[in-house]
């Protein structure tokens, strides 16, 4: 063997990236915040008589985190509306329901209220 004597062919694995996701179970369901939440957390908060401060100690969060959750220029993430909603024994999120919508009787010609149903 001498010096830039090839040796042979050498095959580099590819490595493929695999991303695996979880799909949805059947059971949930898609669930939206409730009017109001932030005026359901400064309420039931003060029926406890807690101020934000104690209160965002008790669950462990910031106080700015709690102050922007209440003046609801923030959602708060999955794990933050369970803590709240476990301490405070209140629900946030309510199921999305769908209405069905009743077919109305149609006299003459069709117009925009015939077919847009405002609530």
């Amino acid at each position: 063997m001498n010096y830039g004597e090839k040796l042979g062919e050498v095959e580099i694995p590819v490595m493929k990236k695999v991303v695996v996701s979880t799909p949805k179970k059947e059971t949930e369901k898609e669930t939206f915040f409730v009017d109001n939440y932030g005026k359901l957390i400064v309420e039931t908060r003060g029926k406890k008589k807690l101020t934000r401060e104690e209160f965002a100690k008790k669950i462990n969060e910031k106080v700015s985190v709690i102050k922007r959750v209440e003046s609801e220029e923030m959602e708060p993430d999955d794990v933050l509306t369970e803590k709240i909603e476990r301490f405070l024994e209140i629900k946030l999120k309510k199921p999305y329901e769908e209405k069905p919508i009743g077919k109305k009787q149609i006299k003459g010609d069709l117009t925009l209220g015939d077919v847009v149903e405002i609530e």
